[in-house]
């Protein structure tokens, strides 16, 4: 299912965490064309999934800048991590699981580049652990048994939405546009506009920032 085209988003400044799932939302939201983005993080953070119940990560995080995400899965800590979307506009026919597992196969492929051992996971692991990077569920990424790479989705009317990290492994300073390079036939450049940044505040303060998100479950 490889893209005809992809635009690519270097988010070069660092963020906070409300901001980050801020801007993953209003790119989302205003997609008309296949977008990735690789961002970064002004301080330490912690992500976490939609459902998962705030208690478990204040009583493990709560030196960290905590946000909830839009999209599902488990706790995953950033700072050092290589963080990046997908966005993928209108009614796309591949599966949730079909997507994870093209995304993180070429991922896997591209990894493999730099010398790093990729398995991709077959099998959930056995283990129970509400921290993503923890447990591996199918198509996650490992080296020597630890996971490394991992993904999370939300789909809607208006498209898919994938965030993924990768931790524990040390990608070089061009690795977005290698990775979007290997996803697509064609890349182009991709800056937000004002507008764009404006929604972007707006649902920072609104949703990502604000305790009613955060502390919802």
């Amino acid at each position: 299912m490889k893209l005809a085209s992809l635009h690519l988003f270097e988010d070069i400044e660092p963020r906070g965490a409300a901001e980050n799932m801020a801007l993953d939302e209003a790119l989302f939201l205003q997609a008309t064309f296949p977008l990735m983005r690789s961002y970064g993080w002004i301080r330490p953070s912690v992500s976490f999934g939609y459902f998962t119940p705030w208690r478990l990560v204040v009583e493990r995080f709560a030196e960290r800048d905590a946000v909830r995400r839009w999209t599902g899965g488990g706790i995953v800590e950033h700072g050092k991590d290589f963080t990046y979307s997908i966005i993928i506009p209108g009614q796309n026919r591949a599966t949730n699981a079909e997507l994870f597992g093209f995304v993180h196969r070429v991922l896997a492929e591209l990894l493999r580049t730099y010398g790093h051992p990729v398995e991709v996971s077959q099998y959930p692991d056995l283990r129970e652990s509400n921290a993503c990077f923890e447990k591996a569920v199918e198509f996650d990424l490992k080296v020597c048994g630890e996971k490394v790479a991992g993904a999370a989705v939300r789909r809607s009317r208006k498209g898919v939405l994938l965030q993924g990290s990768i931790q524990r492994i040390e990608v070089p300073d061009y690795f977005a546009p290698m990775f979007a390079n290997a996803l697509c036939e064609e890349t182009e450049e991709y800056a937000p506009s004002r507008s764009m940044m404006e929604i972007t505040a707006r649902i920072t303060k609104e949703k990502y920032g604000a305790a009613e998100w955060t502390c919802r479950f």
